[in-house]
């Protein structure tokens, strides 16, 4: 129990006193963490993109330095340090083998958000948030347009998400919690912390159970080959921004694939969750989507954080005296 709850205790304080971690980092340096999406219109100008890109690269070089600030002396302390720890291996599979699997892993898990991506382009469904409205309605043509979205949605973001949410958050919960508890916590966790889907519509119910069901499905393809590569892919494509016809090819692939891969993905599933104790999963999941709306909403939870954080590494200490903590 004692190293489940310092699981638990360190991936949630890592997730928000990471945030501290990033906001002291841009004051020693005098830089500006403003959110260039805040502000993001329709009518943006070329410049405009490319400034807003270099921005949201910038705020996101601090955010993830942040996180790792205080991931990598904990891991390096509890003698998990390496590479292959945080998924980046191909986990004795070739390249090859990784990206199909992460193709497979996209056409099934994300079958609902590309259905209710067709669906929304033909009846409105709900408003979204401004900034995403602002990317629907500006020029798509323009390498500018281009750049921002590979560093804001489909090139950047997989690889960062995918490191620590999957690479670090579920990877640590499921050394104490299982595979299976570990990516129902970690996918509510993640999918919560999609701010711009906690909306009253259905647009945005049915893009947050979505996110969540591809969150479960980047979670499986992970525990499954201990490997980034797939999930990286997976969450790639399905980033890419598409209009309405390459939204319904999208979809036909999607149910293509999903169709000729239901088998193989059924039993891989069923290999991850087996043994899984519901109870447990469904703690991790309420405890992951509450923590993630309470942590936007309240300033006080960065305390909370770090008071998470400090008493993880407490607890960890007290194992390692023990001779809990083994060698790796």
């Amino acid at each position: 129990m004692r190293a489940r709850v310092a699981a638990l205790c360190e991936v949630l304080g890592v997730y928000l006193a990471g945030q501290l971690v990033m906001f002291l980092l841009a004051k020693g340096r005098g830089a500006s963490l403003a959110n260039p999406l805040t502000t993001l219109t329709a009518d943006a100008d070329g410049a405009t993109l490319v400034s807003a890109t270099h921005a949201l690269v910038r705020l996101l070089g601090f955010q993830y330095a942040g996180w790792f600030l205080l991931i990598v002396p904990v891991a390096w302390w509890r003698r998990r340090l390496s590479a292959a720890a945080f998924g980046l291996t191909r986990g004795g599979r070739s390249l090859t083998w990784l990206v199909i699997a992460g193709v497979v892993t996209c056409a099934i898990a994300e079958l609902p958000t590309r259905a209710l991506e067709v669906v929304s382009s033909y009846y409105s469904l709900g408003a979204t948030a401004p900034w995403r409205q602002a990317v629907f309605d500006m020029s798509w043509r323009r390498w500018e347009f281009w750049y921002f979205m590979a560093m804001g949605s489909y090139l950047l973001i997989p690889v960062l998400e995918e490191l620590f949410y999957r690479g670090y958050c579920q990877r640590r919960l499921a050394e104490a919690w299982g595979d299976g508890p570990a990516i129902v916590g970690i996918s509510l966790l993640f999918a919560f912390s999609h701010g711009q889907y906690l909306m009253a519509n259905a647009y945005s119910v049915g893009m947050l159970l979505s996110v969540v069901l591809s969150a479960v499905g980047f979670g499986v393809i992970f525990a499954a080959t201990r490997s980034l590569w797939p999930s990286v892919v997976a969450h790639a494509l399905v980033n890419v921004p598409l209009g309405r016809p390459w939204m319904i090819a999208a979809l036909v692939l999607s149910v293509v694939g999903a169709w000729l891969a239901w088998r193989p993905a059924r039993d891989m599933v069923r290999r991850v969750f087996a043994g899984t104790d519901g109870r447990m999963a469904l703690l991790l999941g309420v405890v992951g989507a509450v923590y993630a709306v309470a942590a936007a909403r309240w300033e006080a939870m960065t305390l909370v954080a770090v008071a998470l954080f400090v008493a993880a590494v407490v607890l960890v200490w007290r194992d390692r005296r023990r001779g809990i903590v083994s060698k790796v």
